[in-house]
């Protein structure tokens, strides 16, 4: 290896490693809640800094957990918000194959009927309150809501209402997903500009099933400024299907990122070894 080569790894490497972490995604999350039938059926306003997989019991009183991929730090809830770093999170892979590193929390509600299931019987929301986060570049990075129906580890289908950022645009969306892992596909079901008014400091998502005669799961946000809504909520025109293989799903809050690019891990490992030659070096010295 020539000196100049020597002179470049430590650039390499720094470079590397800049852009192999320029995508993480910290976000707070404020509150998640959920009503079935028209009443309240669980709501954690992360308020007794217990973070998950401890949760709050059920408006009923039954005692419930969260199923966490990833981890969450002990100190990681705090005066009413949770702090979600893509940092703590596990390698997941969507219906398409591509795989990401994702934080996400399900509810375990029931999965085989009674009053802790949200089932093809009732009507619901799931309601996420977060405060407001641009998501960062140059690779992929969202947060959300999601509704799914994984069960011990599979998952057929997932509704997922996020803002993310889109590196084919290079823009910020606000964007409706249908994963079928089933059929390995990925389907947009509505996407708009992520444009936040003045004063904007947070945001609701909100997906919801009004009509127990059909599967019409639609989704809808709006942007908050103290709490209060401001400008004016959006409501996408086009519905997720629940409960087309199960008869159940459950709630869940995602914080996500690209993995880095095969290429970027190269030049990873190029740096490394970068570091491994010059200590040798020195050590023969």
């Amino acid at each position: 290896m020539t000196k100049r080569s020597l002179f470049l790894c430590p650039i390499v490497l720094i470079a590397t490693l800049s852009s192999a972490t320029a995508h993480a995604i910290i976000v707070v999350c404020d509150e998640l809640s959920i009503t079935r039938d028209g009443t309240a059926f669980f709501n954690d306003p992360f308020n007794d800094g217990m973070p998950p997989p401890s949760a709050p019991n059920f408006a009923s009183g039954t005692s419930t957990s969260y199923s966490v991929t990833g981890t969450i730090p002990s100190d990681a809830e705090s005066g009413g918000s949770l702090l979600l770093d893509t940092a703590n999170g596990a390698i997941t892979t969507n219906a398409d194959g591509t795989q990401r590193q994702s934080l996400i929390l399900t509810l375990l509600t029931s999965a085989t009927g009674g009053a802790t299931q949200i089932g093809t019987g009732n009507t619901f929301a799931e309601t996420g309150v977060f405060n407001l986060t641009t998501p960062p570049g140059p690779q992929y990075s969202t947060y959300g809501i999601r509704l799914s129906d994984s069960l011990a580890g599979v998952t057929h289908q997932v509704l997922q209402l996020g803002v993310e950022f889109d590196p084919t645009t290079g823009k910020d969306n606000i964007s409706y997903l249908f994963q079928n892992f089933d059929a390995h596909t990925i389907t947009l079901l509505g996407s708009t500009a992520f444009a936040p008014p003045a004063g904007a400091n947070g945001i609701r998502m909100n997906l919801a099933r009004s009509d127990t005669t059909n599967d019409d799961v639609v989704a809808s946000f709006s942007f908050l400024s103290g709490g209060s809504v401001v400008g004016n909520p959006f409501t996408f025109s086009t519905p997720g299907l629940a409960f087309q293989v199960d008869d159940f799903v459950r709630g869940q809050i995602l914080v996500s990122e690209a993995v880095p690019e095969p290429g970027s891990l190269g030049l990873l490992a190029c740096g490394l070894t970068c570091i491994a030659v010059l200590s040798h070096q020195r050590r023969r010295r």
